[in-house]
């Protein structure tokens, strides 16, 4: 039964990151330091919806590997 609630919350994940990705289509460019001697750090441009789609999954790949770290610490 775990399995099948896992998978089908996976399912309803995956179909809410592409009805996000699919209204979000608006293109913009993430500037991720400000100018260093006339330098700017950017990410490529990409939809708006990617790129908040993509900022959900590495949250919650971070917050995995911190749990899974402290949880080896102690």
């Amino acid at each position: 039964m775990k399995m099948v609630l896992s998978f089908l919350i996976l399912l309803v994940l995956a179909g809410i990151s592409g009805t996000i990705v699919f209204l979000n289509q608006e293109r913009v460019t993430l500037v991720l330091t400000p100018a260093f001697g006339n330098v700017y750090y950017i990410l490529p441009e990409m939809s708006i919806g990617l790129l908040v789609v993509l900022s959900f999954f590495l949250g919650l790949l971070l917050g995995y590997l911190f749990a899974l770290v402290t949880r080896l610490i102690r």
